[in-house]
């Protein structure tokens, strides 16, 4: 039963927002259902798979011999006859001779809606752990990344910082090694000059 739940599902939450009809849940079934919400279920968009979820779950639950599962399908069949009641008589009445009386087709009407029931439970549970999968998780992973992101705006502020901090430094050191460089190529060349002035008197000077 899971894995047809889930199996299911996983078509339900590939589709695109727009391609979605009502939700299953939205639509409740209950015994004493009057003829208003019959219609108003008619009037929803059906989705097929669901649709034929449903039929292979009735299926798969109906026992040997008529029951409510062939009196929901002859009601069916007679939807173009206009009188509810007029259906309802003709359908068990084509049942009964079959073997089927009121007391059976309450009880297993009962017994389908159990399943039903069963089977909701079972969907809820598959949606409630595809929320946490593929929403929360992802929700919670998006959060996280994006103060992550506020962090590296942070961090990236902070080396901007830096490297205004680092090029002001540069340009200084830079003027002053430039300045340094000079005056050392200046005063050189005067003690240069100087010396070989000196050599030049000594050679002239001193015999």
């Amino acid at each position: 039963m899971a894995s047809i739940g889930k199996k299911i599902l996983s078509a339900f939450v590939e589709l695109k927002e727009e391609e979605k009809s009502a939700p299953v849940d939205s639509i409740k079934v209950t015994p004493d259902y009057t003829e208003t919400t019959v219609k108003t279920y008619q009037s929803v968009e059906r989705d097929d798979r669901f649709v034929q979820y449903f039929e292979k779950l009735f299926k798969d639950a109906n026992l040997p011999g008529p029951d409510y599962f062939e009196f929901s399908k002859m009601i069916e069949a007679m939807s173009s006859v206009p009188d509810e009641k007029a259906r309802y008589v003709a359908a068990f009445a084509g049942l009964s001779v079959q073997g089927l009386d009121k007391a059976k087709l309450l009880s297993t009407a009962a017994d389908y809606l159990r399943v039903l029931n069963a089977d909701a439970a079972n969907f809820g549970s598959t949606v409630d752990a595809a929320l946490q999968e593929k929403v929360f998780l992802k929700r919670k992973e998006t959060e996280e990344k994006a103060m992550r992101i506020e962090q590296l705006k942070s961090e990236i502020n902070e080396l901007h910082r830096q490297i205004e901090v680092l090029s002001s430094e540069i340009r200084e050191n830079e003027a002053k090694i430039e300045n340094n460089s000079g005056s050392y190529k200046r005063e050189s060349e005067t003690m240069k000059m100087r010396i070989e002035k000196d050599m030049e008197r000594i050679k002239q000077h001193i015999n």
